[in-house]
């Protein structure tokens, strides 16, 4: 239990760091994440895990009891929805980090196998923000709304237009 509600701590505090550095002028000038951001969301992607494990032990109510007694991560009202948090922030992380990549491999890198590696990514890219889509949608409106302000995602990159749009 009290591993349980340090890594809660945890994931609260990184929560605030998030939205924090969402708010920066910099993100909102340019409508895209920093390396900190990145930083900062894996961090909470790793902390996110490490809980779920940690919560293994607990019943279903026994989590949410445990959530509202401690008035930190609401967004997380079941056992299942740190499952789906867990598994949207992969992919998040995953897209961010693949999208790096194909930024510094058009910038830099001009030979023959270039193309190759760029298709690739890109399409790496693409099957990661799919299946986040897929996940993402078989949430409610409010339930995903609720979850990407608690976590801290981007709405210019996450928001539900974005997701459910074609």
């Amino acid at each position: 239990m009290f591993n349980f509600n340090r890594l809660l701590v945890t994931l609260d505090m990184l929560s605030q760091d998030i939205l924090e550095e969402l708010s920066s002028p910099e993100v909102q000038k340019n409508q895209h994440i920093s390396s900190e951001y990145l930083k900062l969301i894996t961090q909470y992607w790793k902390v996110s895990l490490d809980l779920a494990l940690s919560a293994t032990d607990f019943t279903e109510r026994g989590f949410t009891n445990a959530i509202a007694e401690k008035g930190m991560c609401g967004h997380l009202v079941n056992k299942k929805m740190l499952l789906i948090q867990n598994r949207l922030l992969e992919y998040v992380v995953e897209y961010y980090n693949t999208s790096i990549r194909i930024e510094k491999l058009r910038d830099v890198d001009f030979s023959e196998n270039a193309d190759k590696r760029f298709d690739l990514l890109t399409t790496r890219a693409v099957k990661y923000r799919s299946q986040y889509k897929v996940v993402a949608k078989a949430l409610d409106r409010i339930e995903y709304q609720r979850l990407i302000e608690g976590v801290g995602l981007p709405l210019f990159d996450w928001s539900w237009e974005t997701v459910t749009s074609p």
